[in-house]
């Protein structure tokens, strides 16, 4: 079969099963939660805060981004904004600010542009100190 997985067999399938019993569980939980909660908070109100909230990150994205979305690492001068490539074929993009940003505003774009390992370490060095750093 063309584009099917490496097959397994059934003692593999049952221990991978078993392996993602709790991530399972877990996402079945939180996936129940979130619907009720959705619903609670009412279907058409719901859609009207994912319209505002979408409205308010492409304006973001215009005043701050450069080309007002996602870049290829490689065209991110900033280092600190350029996100972690890993092996293979796959490609993460990220974001470049605009040149020109007053700097509390540059700051704060920089803040939402951030990719999660360097801001994950910006939390780490505000929690415990500058020793923790992503390799």
């Amino acid at each position: 079969q063309a584009g099917a997985g490496p097959r397994v067999s059934p003692a593999q399938a049952a221990r991978l099963r078993q392996w993602n019993h709790l991530d399972w569980a877990l996402y079945a939980h939180l996936n129940r939660s979130f619907w009720r909660r959705a619903e609670a908070f009412g279907a058409t109100r719901l859609r009207e805060e994912v319209a505002r909230l979408r409205h308010r990150r492409a304006a973001l994205a215009r005043r701050c981004l450069r080309g007002g979305g996602p870049l290829p690492a490689g065209a991110i001068a900033d280092g600190r904004l350029r996100p972690f490539q890993p092996p293979g074929r796959a490609q993460i993009l990220g974001y470049a600010l605009r040149d020109g940003l007053p700097p509390a505003e540059r700051e704060r774009c920089a803040r939402l542009a951030t990719p999660e390992l360097q801001y994950k370490d910006i939390l780490d060095r505000r929690q415990f100190g500058g020793g923790n750093v992503s390799v």
